[in-house]
């Protein structure tokens, strides 16, 4: 089957990157995925890879580059201004939700909810809706 979606996720910690991936294969064969460790594998993937995804899904707490700066380098580019950037992250205090709002974030959701990556797939990719999924 082709990939008829395709989002990237800009997140360090392998755990939470094979919890992504898992729940996302699970609930669709048609959203394709590509993952990077941080904001600045992100943004050379976007700008070296011809990927442009339907979605960036980025943790904020990061190497190299964290979510905010990544937010922030991505307003600087026309082509990637489109892109909806949803936020996970463990840290969702007021004021690290306002400051990824006005970079542009769509969403800001907290990691340590469980269930909630189950819950933005479904939301962010409505034909895994349809899927049955344990996760």
């Amino acid at each position: 089957m082709t990939k008829s979606q395709c989002c990237l996720l800009v997140e360090d910690d392998p755990e939470d990157q094979e919890l992504f991936l898992e729940a996302l294969h699970s609930m669709t064969s048609s959203v394709g995925c590509f993952a990077v460790n941080n904001g600045e594998e992100a943004l050379l993937t976007l700008m070296h890879k011809d990927v442009m995804p339907d979605y960036i899904f980025t943790d904020l707490n990061m190497p190299k580059m964290n979510g905010l700066e990544l937010l922030e380098a991505l307003r600087g580019f026309e082509k990637f201004r489109s892109i909806p950037v949803i936020v996970f992250s463990s840290n969702c205090s007021d004021d690290v939700v306002r400051q990824a709002m006005q970079l542009g974030a769509r969403a800001v959701y907290s990691k340590n909810r469980f269930g909630m990556v189950v819950e933005v797939i479904r939301k962010y990719f409505p034909e895994a809706s349809s899927r049955a999924t344990l996760l």
